[in-house]
């Protein structure tokens, strides 16, 4: 008989991990600001395009480095252009 999978269990994740997560999370909370009014669909469709400028960073940062990771510099970068975003989006 299978064992249970354990409800709390942590995953380790990578940096790069949390920074994908961050920009999906970021695009999530604009569409639900958006639908809930405190985003115009024109402020939305700017932080979107900031959101996917930021993963343009980030890709062309993997495929400079020749890996599937960013050096610390690189991430500290990405992380910070996310947190000067994140200013921008209405909390819940």
């Amino acid at each position: 008989m299978p064992q249970p999978t354990p409800v709390n269990v942590h995953i380790q994740r990578s940096p790069l991990d949390k920074l994908n997560i961050r920009l999906r999370e970021h695009n999530i909370q604009i569409e639900r600001e958006t639908r809930l009014g405190k985003l115009t669909k024109v402020q939305a469709k700017s932080l979107k395009a900031q959101v996917e400028a930021i993963r343009k960073a980030e890709i062309a940062n993997l495929k400079q480095n020749g890996t599937k990771t960013l050096t610390d510099t690189q991430l500290a970068s990405l992380n910070g252009q996310l947190n000067t975003l994140s200013k921008s989006i209405p909390v819940k």
